[in-house]
Order: C-alpha cells, then sequence, then structure tokens
C-alpha cells in the first residue's frame, strides 16, 4: 500500500510546486492537498495518512494550530506521523515553537527540489517509512529541479506536448498594473541564500530588485523571500523570479534587475502589500 502525504499551502503555487516534485521522484506515494490548516484537519479525521508537508501561515487554521491538533490524536503522535513545516517563517522563535508543539522538522522557503526530497527522506526515515518510501523512487532528482517543475505547473505540462496547429492562437489583453519607482534597501533569499538589494519598482502584484551580478544569478522560476517592512512591520513575502536582465548591454555587468511575481495568497499579506503601496 503506498504512502499517503497530505501538502498544506494556501499558495497554489507552491502546492503544486511540491506535489509535482514528489509525484516525479517517488511516484509510488499518493499526494493529496488541502488549501488551509482547517480543511487538512477535516481530511486528516476522514483519511489516515503517513506524512504532512504543512506551511506555517494560512487563513483559518495556521500550520501550528495544525500541528498541535495532530499531536492531541492518538493516530497522529510525535511517534506515528511525520510533520514537517515548510515556511518563510524562520527566526529562531519560530523553529523553537514548532519543536515545542512536536513538529518532526522544519525547512525554510525558498527551497530546492533536492532539498525538499531530502526533508522528506529524512522525515519518513525517523519514522521508519524510509523503505516504503524508496521504493519507487527515481535515481536522481528530475532535471531542471524546482525551475522545471514550475514551468509544467505554469504551463499546465505544455511545455512536453509539440504543437500542430498553424492557427494563430490571440493572447489575452494585459491586465494593467499600478507600479511605483521606489528605494527600499533590503534581504532577499533564493534557495536558502541571503542576499541585499534594493526594490526599486513596487506593484501589488510584482517587485523588481536591483542585485550585484556577482552576488548570485537567479533562474526564472526560482522561489525567492523577499523581506518588506512597513510602519516597524517587517513581512517575509514568498515570490518567483518573473525575469532576470542585466542593467547594461554587456557580459559583465556589475548588476542585474530581477522581477518577482507574488505568490501568497494571503490576505494579511496582501491588506500589507496595499498599504506599504499607497504609502510610498
Amino acid at each position: 500500500m503506498s504512502l499517503k502525504i497530505l501538502v498544506v499551502d494556501d499558495a497554489t503555487f507552491t502546492r503544486d510546486l511540491i506535489k509535482r516534485t514528489l509525484r516525479k521522484q517517488f511516484p509510488s506515494v499518493t499526494v493529496e492537498e488541502a488549501v488551509n490548516g482547517r480543511k487538512a484537519q477535516q481530511m486528516l479525521e476522514k483519511v489516515k495518512f503517513d506524512m504532512v508537508l504543512c506551511d506555517w501561515e494560512m487563513p483559518e487554521m495556521t500550520g501550528v494550530e495544525l500541528l498541535d491538533w495532530c499531536r492531541k490524536q492518538p493516530q497522529y503522535s510525535k511517534e506515528t506521523l511525520p510533520f514537517v513545516m515548510i515556511t518563510s517563517r524562520g527566526d529562531k522563535s519560530h523553529v523553537v515553537e514548532a519543536v515545542q508543539t512536536g513538529v518532526t522538522d522544519y525547512m525554510g522557503k525558498p527551497f530546492s527540489a533536492e532539498q525538499l526530497v531530502n526533508k522528506v527522506l529524512s522525515a519518513a526515515k525517523k519514522h521508519n517509512l524510509d523503505g516504503k518510501l524508496k521504493s519507487g523512487q527515481r535515481a536522481t532528482v528530475t532535471p531542471g529541479g524546482v525551475a522545471s517543475a514550475s514551468l509544467d505547473i505554469l504551463t499546465g505540462g505544455a511545455g512536453k506536448q509539440r504543437v500542430t496547429s498553424s492557427s494563430k492562437i490571440t493572447p489575452p489583453p494585459a491586465a494593467v498594473v499600478k507600479t511605483k519607482d521606489v528605494k527600499i534597501p533590503t534581504l532577499v533569499r533564493f534557495a536558502g541564500k541571503q542576499f541585499r538589494c534594493m526594490v526599486i519598482h513596487l506593484s501589488k502584484q510584482e517587485v523588481t530588485l536591483l542585485i550585484k551580478s556577482d552576488d548570485v544569478i537567479p533562474t526564472v522560476l526560482d522561489q525567492a523571500v523577499l523581506d518588506l517592512e512597513h510602519e516597524k512591520q517587517l513581512n517575509r513575502l514568498n515570490y518567483y523570479v518573473q525575469s532576470v536582465a542585466t542593467t547594461e548591454k554587456k557580459p559583465d555587468s556589475a548588476f542585474l534587475t530581477v522581477t518577482l511575481a507574488l505568490i501568497d495568497q494571503d490576505h494579511e499579506k496582501e491588506a500589507f502589500l496595499t498599504a506599504l503601496f499607497d504609502a510610498v
């Protein structure tokens, strides 16, 4: 009987990214999803799951609230259910709270496909489920990693299909996005590495950063976590890389402009971005 893994995150992009990675790496595993902690709780009451991969910040019920509920159920005790928290909230106080509540492991956003697979294998090993998990595992992580899975998500797998029709396709009209020119020094993280940057364009859906080209060269569709502050409130926002360009038309350009598109579908973060946008 295959392992059942429940993926819990209010961001569709992140859920799909995790599901695609798991299904490619562990074809025999059954992967289900929940849009928030409350929905996950209802699913866990109806069906016995073998592992939970869960975001922290979600509407209705947070990840740590779901974790606390699980550990109070005999069938989902710490000894029985591997519970991995996947979140951009990596500060010490949140890690300590998760550990005290009974988390099995903790992974920060953004993450690579290799990091996700290793965390799942590690959590499974702690509960003697690794043999069952590895039974259908692919030899290596799929080439392209997270970016490859992300492309499938955004194109619906269209990248694997050959276009046979010669008919012209008219794209839908682009939505008008209000953007402001700003200068906001801050920090951005790509796959666990942190860099200083300058936000130079800001909208409620996208940001454009200026970063040194010798610091990092992010790839389109990579995950990113950006720190933004307003009225002494710091928020860590989840984005994906939409475009990367040099500031000069030469290969040794000192700086890059990186445009990020928002992943988060959290009402509190949307309200925060609206307040920040209106204030700048």
